[in-house]
Order: C-alpha cells, then structure tokens, then sequence
C-alpha cells in the first residue's frame, strides 16, 4: 500500500475543510431563515404617503408579489391607490421568507383612557366551574353530573327551555322530582344535549352535583376612546377565575368606580386595585359588546367628563416601537397623569398577542404607590413621543416591575365597523 504524501494530507483535510464551510454555511442560513421568519411580521398597517421600514436594517430584499417591481428592504411608500401590498421578503435576494401583507390605512386617533372602570358581565348561559358530591353530609351519593359537565361548559337550556340565571337552572332542578333533565350545553363553542339525573339530598331537595356561576365583575382600565365613543379596555379577555377560560359573553356593562384602596405589588404576589361599585342605573357609562383575547370593547352612553376631544392622540404601529422611554397613563388619587416606563422591546409575532411589547416600570413615584404592575391596571394605555402603542395587559409575578402589553392597532383591530 502506498504511503501518503504530505500533497495527498493537505488535499484531504483541505477536501473535509470545505465540507465543513459548506456544512457551516447551511446550518447558518437555517438559522438566519428561522430568525427573520420570526421577526419579520406577518403583516403590518402603515399610514397613506408613510414609508415602510419594517426590515430595514435586516439581511432582506422585498418586492411585490405580482412581480411588478423590487424595492431595497421595505424602503417605500405606501400607494395611496392601494389598499393591500403583498410583498414577500427574501433572505439575500434568493431565499424566500415570508409574504407580509402591507396594509395601507388612513391617520387615525383614539382619545387615550387611563381611568379605571367597573366591569360587570353576565355570561352565555349558567357556567359551570366544577363538578362536586351534592350533599358532604351523605358522601354516599356520587355527583351525577361527573363524567357529564365539564368545567367551562355553559348550561344555555334545560328541557328545551333557553335560561339565562342560576337560579333558573336551581328551578329547574329543584321541580324535576328525579326525573332526568335534558341540558343544552355550549362547549368550545360547539352547543350539545346532555342528560342529567337529579338526586334527593333529603331536604335539601334536589341536586345535580355542579358549582355554577352565571355572572361576575371586577375592575379594570379603560385604554381609548374614540368620537363615536367605542372603547377598548384590559388588552386581554375577561376570564374566570377557577376555571382559567375567556368568558363567552352575554352581555355586560361598564360602572364608574371608587378606587377605595391600593394593594402594593410584591414578588410572588401580585398587588391589586381594589375598587367600590355601584351597580345601579345612575352609575352605569356603558354597555360590553365583546369579550375577546385582545380585550373588551363597547359603547359608553356620553363623553366622560375627562375627555378633551382635543386631546385625542396619533396612534403608533407596531414597526414604530423603539426601544427606550415611554409612559403609561393612570389616574390614581384622583389624579391622570404620565408615567415612566422603559420598553425593553417588541414582538411582531408573538405566541400571545397580548404580549407583543415588553417593558419595565421606571417611575419612582408609581414604584412607590403600586410597587409596579397590579391588578386592575390592565389596559392603562401605553404612550410613546406622544403617540399611543398599545395598552398593558399582564405583569410578572416574581417582578412586578416587568410587564407586558399588546398593541395598540390589534386592540382597534376589533372596533369593525360591524362590531360597534
């Protein structure tokens, strides 16, 4: 066998060297294409005559997706004839990304909220949060709605008959002397029929077994107001509390609030507004039209004595965000006023889009009356260079000075003109 010469090593490890480059370059442009997949949004909103920036400083060329022409990153101005540009992005001109439709809107302005709100909403029919032994003094006697009801069902009908109330459904259970009970039940959105069958728990009368609820109210943060007053408020939906769900709605209304004490927020323990509600009529600002992921929209009755229309405000899209100083607006003592936050930064595509920006409470004198982010807070509106970003919706646990909030142009995304 002949020996190798050092001609033949050099040519060998110069051979598994460009196998390695190429390996290398591969595994890169991989990973390149997942990150920009990522950060580049699937779709973005900018203003008639405003030049697109989005992917500006990243390794990308966009064209139309007609083919009609090629613009250097998103370099352009938006048409003013043009409602949608599709353009795809591709990674060094060749690798296609991702198709971003640009959606080309007029200049608009909310009037930014910043004050708390009563909530009260009454839900689709009777919920059940659980299912239980209907009477702990016989735990002889199974509840018979285990394996039947599941937690988050809505219980719309009994017997054919629509109910609305719990008490309606305690009625109907209590009159059907042990006779079955045909239950109409609204889950994931799909309605189904049931059967039931009451048990006697002596003189307790009649039991099937299910922990239910058909209303609930809290306090929460008006983000905007527009001129033919729809609002959006909390950035994210009402859900229950035991059972971890959006509520499906009914109806719901909007009071005015006392805000009666501040709980300070703490790590592992999230602080609160604790508020006074008068549920009667002379206290009542609006009605809930929707409950959705991306907060609670409706109709105030009048212009709350608060506003200024002067004093609505440009809003922000999503590409518009920077890093840095910005503000989130609450009234507390009474008082509205600004606050300093730092936005840490921004998420075009999140998992959660209530959680597209992310910030940290910087102001020393919020510090000192909340600790931070609290309950109640949800939906103070979120302000940069005096223009409106989004609205507050979450906070950390372990850090009540870190938070999150959703943009503002997916919250106006649900005042359509069929919804409000």
């Amino acid at each position: 066998m002949p020996e190798k010469t050092i001609a033949d090593v050099l040519t060998f490890y110069d051979l598994h060297r460009r196998k390695f480059l190429v390996l290398y370059l591969f595994l890169f442009l991989v990973f390149a294409w997942v990150s920009l997949s990522g950060t580049i949004p699937d779709s973005i909103y900018v203003e008639q005559g405003e030049e697109v920036q989005i992917g500006k400083y990243l390794p990308v060329t966009t064209s139309l997706r007609s083919g009609e022409k090629t613009v250097e990153s998103f370099d352009m101005y938006a048409s003013e004839t043009a409602k949608v540009l599709p353009v795809r992005c591709r990674l060094l001109g060749v690798i296609p990304v991702k198709d971003v439709m640009v959606h080309i809107v007029p200049k608009e302005s909310v009037i930014p909220g910043g004050v708390p709100v009563g909530i009260y909403v009454q839900t689709k029919g009777v919920l059940v949060v659980d299912t239980a032994d209907p009477d702990p003094d016989h735990r002889q006697i199974a509840s018979p709605s285990r394996h039947v009801l599941k937690r988050g069902d809505y219980i719309v009908a009994v017997n054919h008959a629509a109910i609305a109330r719990k008490e309606q459904l305690v009625h109907s259970v209590q009159s059907s002397h042990g006779e079955p009970l045909l239950l109409r039940v609204l889950r994931g959105g799909k309605e189904m029929e049931l059967s039931v069958l009451p048990v006697s728990c002596g003189r307790k009368g009649y039991r099937i077994g299910a922990w239910v609820r058909d209303d609930m109210a809290g306090v929460g943060t008006l983000t905007f107001l527009k001129e033919d007053l729809s609002f959006g408020a909390l950035g994210h939906s009402i859900c229950d509390s035991d059972t971890q769900s959006a509520v499906e709605l009914q109806n719901g209304k909007v009071y005015k609030v006392d805000i009666i004490d501040v709980i300070k927020g703490e790590k592992g323990n999230p602080g609160e507004l604790v508020g006074q509600i008068q549920y009667d009529s002379g206290n009542e600002i609006g009605r809930i039209r929707e409950n959705t992921e991306n907060g609670v929209f409706g109709k105030l009755d009048a212009m709350p004595v608060w506003t200024d229309r002067s004093g609505a405000m440009e809003i922000c899209h999503k590409q518009e965000i920077r890093a840095g100083k910005a503000q989130i607006l609450l009234e507390l003592d009474s008082e509205r006023k600004l606050y300093e936050i730092e936005i840490e930064y921004t998420d075009m595509t999140p998992e959660t889009p209530n959680k597209g920006i992310r910030f940290r409470v910087t102001d020393e004198e919020l510090i000192a009356k909340t600790g931070g982010i609290i309950q109640g807070l949800s939906g103070a509106p979120i302000i940069q260079n005096h223009r409106i970003i989004g609205g507050v919706t979450h906070v950390f646990v372990n850090d009540p000075l870190e938070g999150y909030g959703i943009f503002i142009e997916d919250m106006l995304d649900q005042l359509t003109p069929e919804k409000t």
